[in-house]
């Protein structure tokens, strides 16, 4: 699966389809003389099958693969741990439009959050190989 990241109902499916996904590694990088975010996640692929395994004690696993999130055009950027993890149901994307851009936060389940101020949204999203069962 891939799709380009322009407009903030890109984020809001984006964030939908990353419900519960980890982040493996994030980096900022310097490009243009602005920043680019590089994360690397793992997501349950929900929009596949699950897959049910036979036996006593049967158990239904959804696939899952790793994907890779760019994001460019970041003015600004901050690092917070939080001193609890985010609950549950938080989004790992939230973003919301501002006065000369737009406001990106990244949340991760272990209560990382990443604040981004972007000029324009502007970034891609790929799965990386096949999902897996396992």
């Amino acid at each position: 699966m891939e799709r380009t990241i322009a407009v903030l109902s890109d984020v809001k499916d984006l964030s939908e389809l990353l419900h519960g996904a980890s982040v493996e590694q994030a980096r900022l990088v310097p490009s243009g003389g602005r920043l680019r975010l590089e994360m690397e996640l793992t997501r349950a692929c929900a929009e596949m099958p699950a897959v049910a395994h036979r036996g006593f004690m049967g158990r239904i696993k959804i696939p899952w693969v790793k994907s890779r999130l760019s994001l460019g055009q970041i003015k600004d950027a901050a690092v917070q741990r939080l001193s609890h993890a985010p609950p549950a149901q938080t989004s790992l994307l939230s973003c919301e439009a501002v006065a000369g851009g737009y406001t990106l936060v990244v949340t991760s389940p272990d209560g990382l959050r990443l604040s981004l101020t972007l000029e324009q949204l502007n970034g891609q999203f790929a799965d990386l190989g096949q999902p897996i069962t396992s």
